[in-house]
């Protein structure tokens, strides 16, 4: 992987991160119930940690901090979700499924690139977090929705290494 292809995946992943981030501490906020409301805000403090993580990374690779840019951090954030009794919350469980599905196949896509074994460690590590995220989001759909919920975690810090 090129050093230009690394720093931008490095750079999406960041405000991915941010955008998830965002989204998760909103969602927080607008939740009535307690526990809903709690592990919305353990997902944003755990992308939190994704970004710290992946901002550590290129400030060691390339040699300079990462700096933010709002309009890239406006664009990578979900928007126009509103929470209206349980059929907004479905809404942004499933938006947050979603994403969270998509950012554990990029860092497993990632993963494969990278030619530094503790860089393709951290980006495996990092699939399994988002995958863990996905596992937890699908288990809260399916409590609120009266599915087979075939575990039952009260936070899922514990998904986080």
């Amino acid at each position: 992987m090129s050093q230009h292809t690394l720093k931008d995946a490095i750079s999406r992943a960041i405000y991915a991160e941010i955008g998830a981030m965002n989204f998760y501490s909103r969602m927080a906020g607008r939740i009535e119930n307690k526990e809903g409301s709690s592990r919305f805000e353990q997902l944003s403090v755990d992308e939190r940690g994704h970004r710290d993580t992946l901002k550590g990374w290129y400030s060691r690779l390339f040699e300079t901090d990462f700096v933010e840019d709002e309009h890239q951090i406006r664009n990578s954030e979900i928007k126009d979700i509103e929470i209206n009794g349980e059929a907004g919350a479905m809404e942004a469980l499933d938006i947050a499924i979603e994403a969270e599905s998509k950012a554990n196949d990029f860092y497993l896509a990632e993963a494969r690139k990278a030619s530094d074994p503790e860089l393709k460690k951290m980006f495996e590590s990092l699939a399994q977090q988002e995958k863990g995220h996905y596992d937890l989001l699908t288990a809260e759909k399916n409590a609120l929705t009266g599915g087979f919920y075939w575990f039952d975690m009260d936070q899922s810090g514990f998904l986080e290494d």
